[in-house]
């Protein structure tokens, strides 16, 4: 018999959300077909949004699961880390803002920096004016 490998504590989680959200694309088809060609699509909705919902309610259980893996073991999906050097889960409250860090919301909450914005828009601008000028100028070698 193979070894196998250790098992991520979210790997069932993962493999329903995958199953769920398969029959949830079948069920978004189905409805859209029904709505463009004028049959009652409402049973095919009403399946489709219990499916959505339970992605949503699977995808929060995977995320609490993540979370108290990280709070036990201090990794996250096998990715080790010091215990003593992660930073406590933050809340809403305890920072007095949003936490919300992303798709699993693993991360400490800190805000990213912000972008810079454009360097130039007015030689951007000049360059494009530039462009359209000479455009009427191109020859081709089909032209003749």
């Amino acid at each position: 018999m193979a070894q196998r490998g250790p098992t991520r504590p979210t790997a069932r989680i993962e493999e329903a959300i995958g199953f769920v959200g398969m029959f949830g694309v079948l069920f978004l088809g189905v409805t859209v077909f029904c709505e463009v060609t004028g049959r009652p699509a409402l049973g095919w909705a009403l399946t489709l949004l219990v499916a959505v919902v339970a992605v949503v309610l699977l995808d929060r259980w995977r995320v609490s699961v993540l979370r108290r893996v990280r709070a036990a073991t201090g990794e996250v999906d096998g990715v080790g880390s010091d215990p003593g050097r992660t930073p406590p889960a933050r809340t809403a409250r305890a920072t007095g803002g949003h936490a919300h860090a992303g798709w699993d919301e693993v991360a400490d909450g800190q805000r990213r920096a912000r972008r810079a914005g454009r360097a130039s828009t007015t030689a951007s601008r000049a360059v494009h004016a530039v462009a359209a000028a000479h455009a009427s100028d191109a020859r081709r070698p089909t032209d003749g």
